[in-house]
Parts: C-alpha cells; sequence; structure tokens
C-alpha cells in the first residue's frame, strides 16, 4: 500500500512539473506565472495585478519576437536590455516604491539564475 502512495506522489509531481512547464512555454503562460509570483512577492493590489499583467504579457510577446528573430546574439542581447529599460520604466509608474524596489531585488534575482543556467548549458 505505501509503496503504491508513493509512485502516486511522484506521478502527481511529475504530471503538475510537466503542466507548469508547458505553460512557460508561451508568452502568456509566462506573463501569467510571473505576474502570480508578482502578486505574492510585491502585494499587488485589486488594481495593480491586471496592469502588471498586461505589461507582463506585452514584453514577453516581445522577448519572444526578440529570441525567434534572425539578428546575432550582441544585437539581440541590446534589444532585450532595451526591451527591459521600457518595462521596467511601465512598472515603476505603477508601483509603489517599496514594491519598486522588490520588484528590482526580482529582476537581479532572475537575472541571476538565467546566468547560471546558461553557465550550466555551457559547461555541459
Amino acid at each position: 500500500m505505501k509503496h503504491i502512495f508513493i509512485i502516486l506522489s511522484i506521478l502527481i509531481s511529475t504530471l503538475a512539473a510537466s503542466a507548469q512547464s508547458d505553460s512557460l512555454r508561451t508568452a502568456e503562460g509566462r506573463a501569467t506565472a510571473l505576474t502570480e509570483k508578482m502578486k505574492t512577492r510585491l502585494s499587488l493590489t485589486d488594481d495593480q495585478s491586471p496592469q502588471v499583467q498586461s505589461i507582463n504579457l506585452k514584453y514577453a510577446e516581445k522577448n519572444e519576437e526578440i529570441f525567434k528573430g534572425s539578428q546575432g546574439k550582441f544585437a539581440k542581447f541590446r534589444a532585450l536590455q532595451s526591451s527591459q529599460k521600457s518595462k521596467n520604466k511601465e512598472m515603476k509608474a505603477i508601483l509603489d516604491k517599496d514594491q519598486y524596489k522588490k520588484y528590482e531585488e526580482m529582476v537581479e534575482e532572475m537575472k541571476e539564475k538565467t546566468r547560471e543556467q546558461y553557465k550550466n548549458r555551457s559547461n555541459s
């Protein structure tokens, strides 16, 4: 009986992880996941949440176009930098000072995580 429970637990957690990673493959899925994370970490108000969702979707779609573009790595890097700068400006208009500070910390954490993933891919 214990073995069945363990197997079911593993199966359920695997399916949940798979569903989550599938939703992150679309711009809309990534924007929604980021907004949910921001709701919790930044304590977004009911008024802020749809505005943040809209901005996150806008830039997730824009960044997806950049990644899929035919430009070189450096041009894509510059375009993504510009995109993030514009997004930060829009977020600053919606978030209060404390929320924006936490937002900047989140952005730095995500950059660091991306760097680590890139290093790990390069070393493999």
